[in-house]
């Protein structure tokens, strides 16, 4: 996320009831319509029909569909925790910790997910292969069975602006890349919903699409959402679990005030504002430059309004004391 892009559960797993009808009813309302001629069901209702593949063992058949069915229940949390953070308007840096701990739980029941979700899919893919020899030539040029994905884009204002109303301090939050994971992380689990919510009865689409579409969605999320947004360790880029941690650690140590955060904004827009004036010339490439750093420069600009705002507006109580 950029600079200036301004919008509980606890960690045991799986409930039913209130909770999932309150995020499947929501997120099913977000979600684009179905293909027409489609029936208009829950994704959850696809799962079996939609995976009902003759010759595919019904074990393997029924593995695969529990293991989209947790996924899918773990998309909705994910989406629903996230957009309605906070989930009270007087902010606390107490909400802010206690929505640091659900991501937690949540990217480590997501990853859990996925690997059960990539060995499902495995035998499942396997066991079409030894029925229908002739998917052993599928590859990336085939489609997959959801029509084309429009994206998703959280409709709440940035985590780094929530955090900091909550008593963070906003730079904190984005050198840990949070905003990043969680907007990557999203994104791969809204398109999830998605596909599974168009999932057509076994036998409607070709069987090629099938296959491609099960492959895309597992590799997708063992193979990048997990592997780089979640766990990922690397020290320039740490997934979202070591994100958390980082963030903990530099609101204990460091000043999260928010005149030491305006301080920061002020130096990044001069920063930027400087690097747009130095530069010269009329080939594309510097115009392009020169657009970039504009844009740059704004968006710390942006930065800074919301800090001033803040400065100025934000009631007593609010954040941490």
């Amino acid at each position: 996320m950029g600079p200036g892009q301004m919008g509980q559960r606890s960690g045991a797993p799986h409930d039913t009831g209130r909770y999932v009808a309150q995020a499947t009813g929501r997120m099913r309302a977000s979600l684009p319509p179905a293909p027409l001629g489609a029936e208009l069901v829950g994704w959850d209702a696809r799962l079996y029909p939609g995976l009902r593949v003759t010759n595919v063992p019904a074990q393997t058949r029924a593995g695969l569909a529990q293991a989209l069915g947790e996924m899918g229940v773990e998309a909705e949390f994910f989406l629903l925790a996230v957009e309605s953070f906070p989930t009270q308007r007087r902010y606390t840096h107490a909400q802010g910790e206690a929505f640091l701990r659900q991501l937690e739980a949540s990217g480590q029941r997501i990853a859990h997910a996925a690997a059960t979700l990539e060995v499902a899919t495995q035998s499942y893919l396997t066991a079409m292969v030894a029925a229908y020899p002739d998917l052993r030539t599928v590859g990336e040029a085939d489609d997959v069975w959801w029509p084309p994905f429009a994206g998703y884009e959280l409709t709440s204002e940035p985590l780094e602006a929530r955090f900091r109303r909550c008593g963070f301090a906003y730079r904190h939050a984005q050198t840990v890349y949070l905003s990043t994971h969680v907007e990557a992380i999203a994104e791969q689990l809204a398109l999830t919903l998605y596909a599974l919510s168009s999932l057509p009865p076994a036998g409607v689409a070709p069987m090629r699409a099938l296959y491609q579409g099960l492959y895309e969605l597992s590799s997708a999320l063992q193979g990048d959402v997990v592997a780089h947004h979640i766990t990922g360790v690397s020290a320039r880029y740490p997934g979202l679990l070591a994100s958390v941690a980082r963030l903990r650690s530099l609101d204990a140590q460091e000043d999260t005030s928010l005149e030491s955060d305006l301080a920061w904004a002020h130096a990044q827009y001069a920063q930027a504002r400087n690097a747009y004036a130095n530069l010269g010339g009329a080939s594309a490439n510097v115009h392009d430059t020169r657009a970039w750093a504009a844009q740059t420069a704004q968006e710390w600009r942006q930065v800074v309004g919301f800090l001033d705002y803040l400065r100025v507006n934000a009631p007593a109580g609010s954040g941490r004391r």
